[in-house]
């Protein structure tokens, strides 16, 4: 498996087409990857949910944060250079057992890093929590026997509050299609009232993640198919509006 680290904050349609194009990679041919992964500001929407019952559109534009719809399903995430996104890509085995299970295996195993940071941090179904506060929540997406598993860890407190740009945090939530689940969010740093480096983050979630998948990573990069196919989605999918407000 491949270990492709990049912590600079990046362009979010990039972030979200790499995705798509490791679990096409994945799909039959074994190309498997653990990345971690930032980026710049935006909304992401899960695949099934409608943009307008989501997101407060006229806030989003005033503060120029761009709003793009992922492959994967569940709820409405805010990304910023303060989270810390860690995607596993594999092509059958362990860990692409049922929907539940992967969220449990996963969610353990980064609960376990946290927790040398964070000791009261657990999962629970797709989310990270303490004291029922959010740290993170997972999503995936599936092709035939290949799982694209990504989770946004908080490192950092939010840039913009999540109440202004979220309507799942607001009282009178009720969306027409699948729902976020609307919970209160804490930062590592906010929780241990200290700096947190992304890159300590970054070293302990991959080393529980090999423990789990039965050996460390490689160091790797992108092939030259998957970097452009990245870049055709990037482009014509995650960079076309057709697509981000889809339904």
């Amino acid at each position: 498996m491949r270990r492709l680290i990049g912590l600079d904050p990046a362009d979010p349609r990039r972030g979200l087409a790499i995705d798509e194009a490791l679990l096409e990679a994945a799909h039959g041919k074994g190309r498997e990857a653990m990345r971690l992964w930032v980026n710049d500001r935006a909304v992401v929407v899960g695949r099934s949910q409608r943009v307008r019952d989501e997101v407060d559109l006229a806030f989003a534009s005033r503060r120029n944060v761009p709003i793009l719809r992922r492959v994967s399903g569940g709820g409405t995430v805010y990304h910023y250079p303060g989270n810390l996104n860690v995607s596993v890509v594999l092509d059958g085995g362990p860990g692409t057992g049922s929907v539940r299970e992967t969220f449990r295996l996963f969610g353990e195993a980064i609960a376990d890093a946290l927790g040398r940071i964070q000791p009261a941090i657990v999962s629970e179904g797709n989310c990270l929590l303490l004291d029922g506060a959010k740290v993170g929540g997972a999503a995936q997406a599936r092709r035939g026997d290949a799982l694209l598993y990504h989770t946004t860890l908080l490192v950092r407190p939010a840039d913009l509050p999540m109440e202004k740009l979220l309507l799942a945090m607001r009282p009178r939530y009720r969306p027409g299609r699948v729902p976020s689940r609307p919970c209160p969010t804490v930062s590592l740093e906010e929780a241990v009232g200290g700096d947190v480096s992304m890159e300590e983050v970054a070293a302990r979630v991959v080393r529980t993640l090999s423990d789990l998948l039965g050996g460390p990573p490689r160091e790797g990069r992108l092939t030259a198919a998957e970097s452009a196919r990245a870049e055709r989605l990037a482009r014509e999918k995650y960079g076309d509006e057709a697509w981000n407000r889809s339904i």
